[in-house]
């Protein structure tokens, strides 16, 4: 006899889904907020190409900071002892945005917090969402995470680039919506269930929670797919709106927010193109779509044709959103419930890394040329994109 949930069952679920997803989606809504400004960074501060992108890329080493710690950590304490720290984090992070307007070394500060916040909360609470959902929907948790974490990334330059128009002081009230909206949504998370029953007895150790049965699609598959999941959007609204500013007359910060925005929300589009094609086939064609996304920025700044900037955002967006969904449909596949909370931090940590793309791409330009150094990237993302290809086709994966 089949057993089935109770009513009220389901509409607690539901209920505790739709309030992490929330706190998720605040999260990233508060990772973006400041991207349109970093123009306005640039020139209020008299900062260089360099200097603009690592206020930026800083929100890595904050993410890096925390996810081979998390996972480990809620596998063993739970989950919400870390997700609401985090989310609490987040508005802190805000909050130093704001008081470091003036001053670069505190813009700094700022965004490592956020990146402390982001990396524990999506990172663990993707998984803590997996398991409100339950085994066997492994797929619809992984498209509601990319579409609350997407929808948030894309949400907040828009916003920003509304107050920066309309409203005075945009340096500080975009930061003051967030940090009102993320602690009124922290108070609603408390009430969210465990998923995790503590383990206090049990040896915490680092882990990347990869079940042996897995190394291969994971090390072949997931691991190449991964690492250009953030550096693909990182590019499209960070990068290649600063390169292109100058041949732009008037309407930078504009232009930074629509690119901000289309990156983001084309991730969205991951949820019918993953669920028309499976997660397996999804990660070749999201390469493909990253990979055309980046030779058309590149022939943007080469030529001096800001629009194509434009057409890029939502190439490589949309390549992210698909990668995010095929990665963490094929993961949650794969993971035992005991080490899913590191497996999931996992896969994060290898994502996170890409938003230096960035700072990786004006490092190697000031030795050669920005020109040049795209170039490279974007042979590096063939091969890539080439061995994904041929080892989805090839290796057998867990079905999702």
């Amino acid at each position: 006899m089949l057993r089935t949930e109770s009513p009220v069952s389901v509409r607690v679920r539901d209920r505790d889904v739709a309030i992490l997803a929330l706190g998720l989606f605040v999260v990233s809504y508060g990772t973006n907020v400041s991207t349109p400004f970093l123009v306005l960074y640039k020139e209020r501060l008299g900062l260089g190409p360099s200097e603009t992108m690592a206020i930026f890329v800083v929100y890595v080493a904050g993410i890096l900071s925390t996810l081979l710690v998390v996972g480990p950590l809620s596998d063993r304490f739970g989950r919400r002892p870390v997700v609401l720290p985090m989310v609490a984090a987040s508005s802190v992070g805000s909050v130093v945005m704001i008081f470091g307007r003036d001053e670069f070394l505190l813009l700094l500060l700022g965004r490592f917090l956020l990146g402390v916040a982001s990396g524990g909360a999506l990172g663990v609470g993707s998984a803590w969402l997996q398991e409100l959902f339950g085994h066997g929907n492994e797929q619809r948790a992984a498209v509601t995470t990319t579409l609350v974490s997407f929808g948030g990334f894309g949400i907040g330059p828009p916003i920003s680039g509304l107050f920066h128009w309309l409203l005075p002081a945009p340096l500080v009230l975009p930061f003051v919506l967030h940090v009102v909206i993320t602690l009124a949504t922290f108070v609603g998370m408390l009430g969210v269930r465990e998923t995790r029953r503590p383990s206090p007895s049990s040896r915490l150790r680092i882990s990347l929670g990869v079940p042996d049965e897995a190394r291969r699609p994971f090390f072949f598959v997931i691991v190449p797919a991964a690492i250009w999941v953030f550096a693909f959007p990182s590019t499209g609204f960070a990068l290649f709106p600063v390169l292109v500013s100058e041949s732009i007359d008037g309407g930078d910060v504009a232009v930074a927010a629509v690119a901000g925005a289309l990156t983001a929300f084309a991730g969205l589009a991951a949820r019918p193109l993953v669920a028309r094609i499976g997660s397996r086939q999804a990660l070749p064609v999201g390469m493909a779509m990253g990979l055309a996304g980046y030779v058309c920025g590149a022939i943007a700044f080469s030529a001096g044709v800001w629009p194509l900037v434009l057409l890029a955002a939502p190439l490589v967006g949309g390549a992210s959103g698909t990668l995010t969904v095929g990665c963490l449909s094929l993961l949650g596949a794969m993971a035992e419930n005991e080490r899913r909370g590191a497996l999931t931090s996992t896969f994060y940590l290898l994502a996170y890394p890409g938003m230096a793309m960035p700072l990786i791409i004006t490092t190697i330009g000031a030795g050669i040329s920005i020109s040049s150094a795209l170039v490279i990237v974007t042979a590096v993302c063939s091969v890539c994109a080439l061995v994904v290809t041929g080892v989805s086709r090839s290796q057998t994966l867990i079905p999702v």
